[in-house]
């Protein structure tokens, strides 16, 4: 689980609940997204939980997923 600041969130086009890419120095691992409702965690922070590749006061990275693409296929070819 990733807790963020709704301001960092409403960036990432993140919303409650949703799933996002957390990258850690040494792995990279799919969490849910929780949002600050109080707003007592300062822009730019994050809180992890239950994240194995990140260790405190460690910079991580949090992607939204592109789920619309599905990588690299060969030219002049459709989805089966």
């Amino acid at each position: 689980m990733v807790v963020m600041h709704p301001t960092d969130a409403r960036t990432r086009l993140l919303i409650e609940g949703e799933l996002a890419w957390v990258y850690g120095p040494r792995r990279h691992e799919l969490a849910v997204v929780r949002i600050d409702a109080e707003g007592t965690l300062p822009i730019g922070n994050v809180i992890l939980r239950d994240i194995a590749g990140a260790s405190p006061s460690e910079f991580v990275r949090v992607v939204k997923p592109d789920l619309d693409s599905r990588g690299r296929r060969p030219p002049n070819t459709d989805f089966a």
